[in-house]
């Protein structure tokens, strides 16, 4: 027999279902819950989810609640979510903090205030999502948000507060005392901190940071996959460091390139720093069989800066089948931004 998906529950169903004996069902029925509250059993609906995330016996299931909350923008759930920061399990406190800080508007204090007892929380993961919450619900507290969190003895709570900086400073105007304390941290022990700092740093020409990009690129400074890894890779062609180029190479053509998350981001960084070979693999891809690979190529043209694949994308336009629109719109913007 064809295995066919399930039908979604009624709104009777899923409340049903939501008192299930069994955890995976009342799982399953919170993941109908957050599409019935979209719709016009919207009441209904979110209070069933409330009701999961104070009273449902699981942990995970009371977390999954929390974030389900944020998802459907249930603002009415602010109670509930602050009584949640007392939960038993660290898992559900943790992403209560996500939630609040989502549904949460800038500038407000009493949600801000209460969050801000979590920054001094004994559980790194606690301290990590405060922070992002504070920083964004409180703009007036970012500096000292920031310079405080530069000193915390958590490895990822160090490198968020960089990425905080380096998002809400992203030219100028940083406090001296953070810029002081992200020099600092070129040389932090771990090497999440490292890249963050090189990455906020880099563009305003301090060379230790385009050393630690180039590490990230040849892997002496190793991270994990993730958004700040491929930045550090398109960095270095931006800042046209071309003692990355073997380590681009490498990534872009080496023997396991094919399977390297990081090969476009690394064409896009060789035809940058002016790869002929790699120019010309961005430009094939435009005439890939799929259209996935097609996109690819768009977005790498766009973000090298490739000004002679202009018409061929133009000719994607009107055209989903050929290429994503959205990505064609983007890449043809950035070309027409590009230099001769």
């Amino acid at each position: 027999m064809l295995g066919l998906p399930p039908l979604p529950r009624t709104i009777a169903a899923a409340l049903r279902d939501a008192e299930h004996p069994e955890a995976r069902v009342r799982l399953s029925a919170l993941g109908d819950l957050v599409k019935l509250a979209r719709t016009s059993d919207r009441e209904r609906a979110t209070i069933a989810i409330i009701g999961l995330l104070r009273s449902d016996p699981r942990v995970e299931l009371r977390a999954e609640a929390a974030v389900a909350l944020a998802d459907v923008e249930a603002t009415g759930a602010r109670t509930a979510l602050l009584a949640a920061l007392d939960d038993s399990a660290l898992r559900v406190r943790q992403m209560a903090i996500i939630a609040l800080g989502e549904l949460g508007e800038p500038g407000d204090a009493e949600l801000s205030e209460r969050l801000g007892s979590a920054l001094g929380a004994s559980e790194p993961e606690l301290r990590f999502q405060a922070l992002i919450a504070c920083e964004r619900l409180a703009p007036e507290r970012a500096p000292g948000l920031v310079e405080r969190a530069l000193g915390d003895e958590d490895d990822e709570v160090r490198a968020m507060a960089l990425r905080l900086a380096r998002k809400r400073w992203p030219e100028s105007g940083a406090p001296s005392a953070i810029v002081d304390g992200a020099r600092r941290a070129l040389d932090d022990r771990a090497s999440i901190v490292r890249a963050a700092a090189a990455l906020w740093l880099a563009p305003f020409g301090v060379a230790r940071a385009d050393e630690i990009l180039v590490g990230v690129v040849d892997g002496s400074v190793p991270l994990d996959p993730g958004s700040d890894l491929e930045e550090a890779v398109e960095l270095v062609g931006v800042r046209g460091l071309h003692r990355a180029q073997r380590a681009l190479e490498r990534r872009a053509f080496g023997l396991f390139a094919r399977v390297d998350v990081l090969r476009w981001h690394a064409l896009v960084a060789l035809a940058r720093l002016g790869d002929a070979r790699a120019r010309r693999t961005i430009l094939r891809g435009l005439a890939a069989w799929t259209r996935d690979a097609r996109t690819l190529a768009v977005v790498a043209a766009g973000r090298a800066g490739l000004r002679e694949a202009t018409g061929t994308i133009g000719g994607f336009r009107g055209n989903p089948r050929r290429a994503e629109p959205e990505a064609v719109e983007e890449a043809l913007s950035q070309l027409a931004a590009a230099p001769d």
